[in-house]
């Protein structure tokens, strides 16, 4: 199944986590520009730099602003911004700490390290790609800021021995620290998403698991009710059958009575209030798929169905008797509606062979087919091509259900040149 309706695809759940995190944390963006003025007579009153008001300042309002337009237009309830619009607003607040600090003392200035700030804040939210494009982007304004003299403070601060040698520690240092920081937070990230999707998809599981818990107790309740109608409706059909005039009559008797002892062998087991055969219990694939097809065959005397064998007759797999031949049996019946559906006559064929450890029994009918809008769905529960009250649509998704819990996978596709097959694909069980 392509996805769950009850869950939203990955794209718009990135796409709300971003504008969460804009709508967050453009204040702290505006915070720290307010910040960075704050330090400009920091800068030049204690620590001595000589600070180029005229420039810094209007850059840092520039910076203000186009976070302060964003933040208002985040709360007027438009979409979120994309990543690569959230990417280039954190490039200009990294252009707008460098220029501060360029005209503030440049690499001498021990600010610097705001700009560690937006390179989490970018991991936060961003691609590891894009991520640690910011972070190169962070280390090259930081690089480039020992091409700015430092003024009275520090001049000719490259050749000025150990002091240099620590600044450019301290740019070897954050490049170091911006790597780490991009990807350890962004591994982080992607581990917390993934644990939140697995978290809905079982959260959407158990809601399904309680809606066929409350169905199975309507099971139980149906078949103590219907048990002894159906008894006395098998009587009556098996003393039509037992009749030798007129000769139809026979036919449709026998008919009857086979269906009805095959719906008193599904209420049985729902009494029995068990899916699943006992542990170890392993049928023979060619036995039960041919008895399978002869009940179904007796219940349908005017449909037709071929079978053809062409695996070892010993092969045995992971379900019983019974759970093979009801799968085949509700396989059957859909073809069957597929080829009424498309008023077609071709029988239906099943066929089951051997493909390397596995065991394949196909069902091929040349029917109406499956719309392209739905084939991706077939087999959730509930969903079904028939008109009300001819279905409901769990056929295919019980069948799915027993051949996974014995470890095997249920294919659905089109069958050239019309129609559509379905495969079980099983392990061979070993003794």
């Amino acid at each position: 199944m392509s996805g769950s309706p009850l869950g939203l695809p990955a794209a718009h759940e990135e796409d709300d986590a971003i504008g969460v995190v804009e709508r967050g944390l453009s204040g702290l963006r505006i915070a720290v520009s307010g910040l960075l003025l704050a330090t400009l007579p920091f800068s030049a009153h204690v620590l001595g730099f000589h600070v180029r008001y005229e420039i810094a300042v209007p850059a840092t309002l520039l910076v203000a602003a186009a976070n302060a337009l964003v933040a208002s237009r985040a709360g007027r309830g438009r979409p979120p911004p994309s990543r690569r619009a959230l990417a280039a607003g954190l490039a200009l607040d990294l252009a707008g700490i460098f220029v501060v600090l360029a005209c503030s003392g440049g690499a001498a200035n021990p600010w610097s390290a705001l700009f560690l700030i937006h390179v989490a804040l970018a991991a936060a939210v961003l691609p590891l790609g894009t991520t640690l494009a910011l972070s190169g982007f962070a280390a090259c304004l930081f690089l480039a800021l020992f091409s700015v003299p430092s003024g009275a403070c520090c001049p000719s601060h490259p050749e000025n021995g150990a002091f240099s040698t620590h600044l450019y520690g301290m740019w070897f240092a954050f490049a170091i620290s911006a790597g780490i920081i991009a990807t350890f937070v962004t591994h982080v990230r992607s581990a917390l998403a993934a644990r939140g999707r697995e978290i809905a998809r079982l959260r959407r599981e158990a809601e399904v698991n309680a809606r066929f818990r409350a169905l199975a107790t309507l099971a139980a309740g149906t078949a103590h009710e219907l048990n002894t109608p159906l008894g006395t409706i098998a009587v009556l059909a098996y003393e039509i059958g037992d009749g030798c005039e007129p000769e139809a009559a026979q036919r449709h008797g026998a008919a009857i009575g086979a269906q009805v002892e095959r719906c008193r062998q599904v209420i049985t087991r729902l009494s029995a209030g068990s899916t699943r055969s006992a542990e170890g219990e392993h049928a023979s694939i060619t036995d039960a798929a041919t008895r399978a097809v002869e009940a179904w065959r007796a219940a349908h005397p005017d449909a037709k169905v071929t079978i053809s064998v062409s695996c070892d007759p010993g092969a045995r797999v992971g379900l019983s008797a019974a759970e093979l031949e009801g799968a085949l049996g509700a396989l059957l019946d859909n073809a069957l509606f597929a080829c009424r559906a498309g008023a077609v006559t071709a029988p239906i064929g099943v066929h089951v062979r051997r493909e390397g450890e596995r065991i394949l029994v196909a069902v091929e009918d040349e029917g109406a087919g499956v719309p392209a809008d739905l084939r991706e769905r077939l087999g959730e529960p509930f969903l079904t091509t028939k008109e009300p009250g001819e279905g409901m649509g769990l056929g295919l998704w019980l069948v799915r259900r027993v051949v996974e819990i014995a470890g095997g996978t249920l294919d659905i596709g089109p069958r050239e040149p019309r129609g559509t097959r379905v495969t079980i694909r099983l392990a061979e069980a070993r003794a």
